[in-house]
């Protein structure tokens, strides 16, 4: 990998899409743990999103069931980090379809939009994608992996 694809010494761009902030907040792996503590405690990756990704975990933390598994305090708090410390692209507009799932093609136009090194998920409709334009699809392991 080189410094231009997003290699150890350069900030990584990446969009990481709302099951892996989910699981952030419920129950994270050490991968997801550590992702999320990069961004949020180091400068090594910048993390992109958009008003549709927003509010869809907004939308999603906001449900019963979601709410019995989660303390609002932390829900907040990440939040406001994605309010406060990630970069918030404008509107998506039109969304393309990319993947077999209509509901994800969002999370890879903000990639794209977004100049995004990595979309990070544990979708397999996403991750099927492999590599999209510039964006690389990788689950959260991998990305650590490669940090």
């Amino acid at each position: 990998m080189t410094a231009e694809e997003g290699g150890a010494n350069t900030e990584a761009r990446v969009v990481i899409d709302t099951s892996c902030l989910l699981r952030y907040l419920i129950r994270p792996g050490k991968a997801i743990k550590e992702l999320i503590e990069v961004w949020l405690l180091e400068d090594r990756i910048r993390l992109v999103t958009s008003p549709e990704l927003l509010g869809e975990l907004e939308s999603v933390l906001s449900r019963d069931r979601i709410r019995e598994l989660i303390h609002d305090d932390e829900a907040r708090a990440l939040l406001d980090a994605l309010h406060y410390k990630a970069e918030i692209l404008p509107p998506l507009g039109s969304i393309p379809a990319y993947c077999r799932d209509p509901k994800d093609d969002k999370f890879v136009a903000c990639a794209i939009a977004g100049d995004a090194d990595y979309l990070i998920t544990v979708d397999l409709d996403l991750l099927e994608l492999g590599t999209i334009g510039n964006v690389h699809v990788v689950q959260p392991h991998v990305f650590v992996a490669l940090r």
